[in-house]
C-alpha cells in the first residue's frame, strides 16, 4: 500500500496519466481509502484546470500582480 507521502509525490503523474497501470491502480486504491489524499489530489486537479484557463501575467506587470495579491488577501479575510 502506498503511503500518503508516495501519493503526494506521484499526484502530478497520476493527473497527467503518466503512471504505469499498476501504480495508477495503487494510487486510486489509496485515494478511495484516504480522505486527506483524495482532497489533495482533487485540489491539484482544480488548480491545474484553473491555471490552464487563466490569462498569463508577467511578473513585471506590477498592477496585475497587485490586483492578484489584493484578491488573495480578500479571500483570506472573507474565509474567516
Amino acid at each position: 500500500m502506498l503511503s500518503c507521502k508516495d501519493v503526494s509525490e506521484r499526484s502530478s503523474a497520476l493527473i497527467d496519466k503518466d503512471l504505469p497501470l499498476w501504480e495508477a491502480m495503487q494510487m486510486r486504491l489509496h485515494l478511495a481509502m484516504c480522505k486527506g489524499c483524495a482532497a489533495f489530489v482533487r485540489q491539484m486537479r482544480i488548480t491545474r484546470s484553473l491555471t490552464a484557463v487563466a490569462p498569463p501575467v508577467s511578473p513585471d506587470d506590477e498592477a496585475a500582480m497587485a490586483a492578484i495579491l489584493a484578491r488573495l488577501d480578500d479571500g483570506k479575510t472573507q474565509a474567516h
